[in-house]
């Protein structure tokens, strides 16, 4: 009986499949891969009914820095925020001599502090022909 009622709880869990559009799902379970990266313009509809919830989900999303900066502990690259499209800054702790104007990939806990702005954290960044780790 433990079993079968672990099953029913465990199968009526939310998770990261099933609320995005096939084929174009930007979020993913904790340190997993998402099956898709999101480009700048598709951000705001992709995320448009995500809540930040109780457990993490990560995001990923393409697109050409608009800052970096490093205050000597934590380094922070924001992409995306052209209106429409919100602000996604990625928390990180080195910035790899990447450069406002180039175009990298951001992964990491997704949260929503308002529609307007993303923060992902922890999150990982890399340039498009670089390899994920």
């Amino acid at each position: 009986m433990l079993a079968f009622t672990a099953v029913l709880v465990i199968g009526s869990m939310p998770d990261a499949r099933g609320q995005e559009q096939p084929g174009k799902n930007p979020f993913a379970d904790p340190d997993m891969t998402p099956s898709y990266r999101a480009q700048c313009h598709e951000v705001r509809e992709l995320t448009k009914d995500r809540e930040t919830g109780a457990t993490r989900i990560d995001f990923s999303v393409t697109g050409p820095l608009a800052l970096v900066h490093f205050d000597g502990t934590l380094a922070y690259l924001g992409v995306c925020g052209t209106a429409p499209d919100p602000k996604v800054l990625c928390v990180t702790y080195q910035t790899n001599d990447m450069k406002v104007g180039e175009v990298v990939t951001v992964t990491g806990g997704y949260s929503r502090p308002n529609p307007d702005y993303i923060v992902l954290d922890p999150c990982l960044a890399r340039r498009p022909d670089e390899t994920a780790e």
